[in-house]
This record gives structure tokens, C-alpha cells and sequence, in this order.
């Protein structure tokens, strides 16, 4: 007898009626443990703020595999301020080391069929939730083997002042490996994804907003779209 899909469906469309009522433009996707994404609004595009630095991780580990080197102190000092504490400086390093087209690359490669290039401003590369959900799903097997360890040990060791949103609900139930952006500011947008791991257990789940009144509005929006979808709203 095969073992239900987690999260389950009700348990989506709880998260539905709740993003719905909320202010702001929203959207969410869950890729599921059999791979189906499901959500809300899954395909509408949201500038990808610092979430895209997720994604310029991989690039970055690509080329050092083509490069057929190891990870040296200069690629560290680059990847770590990156993820660990979103450092925008560190994007922009990578971003210039790696070119645009490989983030194109990688984008193909994990079918992100809503995203468009930010033309060399990484912050304002275009994603849609059906997208990150997609891309943090079949990260590990987007990230060159012998480097994925150091990988997934960035995106679980993110500075806890970051580690709002899905971290703050999921943990220690399930291992969490996300990133998080945000354009408080500019756009009202406050973003994350992330890939969710606990034995017999994987899915990956993005929220993506803008317009929102504050920051924290935008992280409490995260945290109950996470809540609904592991059964722990009150």
C-alpha cells in the first residue's frame, strides 16, 4: 500500500484558504514527497530578492567542479557571507564570478519555467513559488557530489536572526535548508524556500510575497503557511 503524500492535501488547501486572506500579493508552492507541486497562485513571478543567492550557491559549485579543484579559503569567504548571513557584497562577487548565464543554467536545469534573468542585478531575477519549490527540491542533485555536503551544511547553519519563517516552525521535527530575501522597503516583499528532510520525508516549500504592511507581517505570513502544511496552527 503506497504511504500518503505529505504534506496532505487537506493540509494544502488549509494553507490556501489562509494565504488568501492575508494582505499583500502572495503565492505559495509545495513540491511534495512524490514530486507534485501544488499551491497557491504557484506560476505569478515575484523578484527574487536575497533567495536567489540559493541559487548562485550551486553556480558557484559548479564551476569550482569544472575547475577540478577543491573549495579554497577564497571560495569560502565568498559562500559563507553569502548564506550564512545573506551578504550582498558576497553575491555580487559571485555573481561576477560565475556570469549570469550560469544562474540561466541553473535555473534550466531545475525547470524554473517562470524565471527570467535580472540582466546583472541578482536581486531583481524573477521566480515564482512553483519555481524555488521546484529548484530546493532537486537541489542536492543539482550541487556537484563532492561539494553538496559543505552545501547543505550552509543552508541548515544560517544565522539565527534569519532563521524566521519555515526554520522557526519545522525545527527540530524536520532538518531545514532555506533561504530567505526581503525588500521591505522597496516592494513590501519578504521571500523564502526550502527543502524539508526528516526520515522517509522530503518536500520543499517556497512562500513568496509583496506589498506587505512590514517585515515581520511578511514572516508571520511564512510561519502560518508553514504551520497549516505540518498541522500546527492553533
Amino acid at each position: 500500500m503506497q504511504a500518503p503524500v505529505y504534506p496532505s492535501a487537506k493540509r494544502v488547501r488549509v494553507a490556501e484558504h489562509y494565504i488568501a486572506h492575508r494582505a499583500g500579493r502572495k503565492a505559495f508552492a509545495v513540491d511534495d514527497d512524490r514530486d507534485d507541486v501544488h499551491g497557491f497562485d504557484i506560476h505569478s513571478r515575484f523578484h527574487s530578492a536575497s533567495v536567489v543567492k540559493s541559487m548562485l550557491l550551486v553556480a558557484y559549485l559548479r564551476m569550482v567542479a569544472r575547475q577540478h579543484r577543491l573549495l579554497d579559503d577564497g571560495d569560502r569567504d565568498v559562500l559563507y557571507p553569502m548564506i550564512h548571513s545573506s551578504d550582498n557584497d558576497a553575491a555580487t562577487r559571485a555573481l561576477d564570478a560565475v556570469g549570469e548565464s550560469a544562474l540561466n543554467r541553473v535555473a534550466r536545469d531545475a525547470h524554473m519555467t517562470n524565471y527570467v534573468p535580472g540582466g546583472g542585478t541578482w536581486g531583481f531575477t524573477e521566480v515564482s513559488a512553483a519555481d524555488l519549490a521546484r529548484f530546493f527540491y532537486h537541489q542536492d542533485k543539482l550541487i556537484p557530489r563532492r561539494y553538496d555536503g559543505y552545501a547543505r551544511w550552509l543552508l541548515s547553519g544560517i544565522e539565527a536572526d534569519e532563521s524566521w519563517g519555515i526554520p522557526a516552525v519545522a525545527r527540530p521535527e524536520f532538518s531545514v535548508f532555506f533561504k530567505g530575501g526581503w525588500l521591505p522597503e522597496i516592494e513590501g516583499l519578504v521571500n523564502q524556500a526550502a527543502r524539508l528532510e526528516r526520515p522517509g520525508i522530503k518536500f520543499a516549500l517556497a512562500v513568496l510575497s509583496t506589498h506587505d504592511p512590514s517585515m515581520d507581517y511578511g514572516e508571520q505570513t511564512i510561519e502560518g503557511v508553514t504551520a497549516r502544511l505540518l498541522g500546527r496552527a492553533r
